[in-house]
């Protein structure tokens, strides 16, 4: 088995977290899009949205747990 170094850990984590922010990102521009612009299918966009969101959240959420 390969030991990871310290800045191998560092760019996981870091990855991670990334990962997470985009996910809230996503999200935060799924609903600004939707409250601005008359966008007649919402429930479309929002299920779609939510989706990519939820799984990048828990790439993130994975990979974090994974290098802790």
């Amino acid at each position: 088995m390969v030991k990871k170094t310290k800045t191998q850990k560092k760019g996981w984590s870091a990855f991670a977290n990334w990962l997470i922010d985009v996910s809230k990102y996503l999200m935060t521009g799924v609903i600004l899009s939707s409250v601005f612009k008359d966008i007649e299918d919402k429930f479309f966009l929002y299920s779609i949205g939510l989706i990519f969101s939820i799984a990048i959240l828990i790439l993130g959420i994975l990979i974090k747990n994974k290098e802790e």
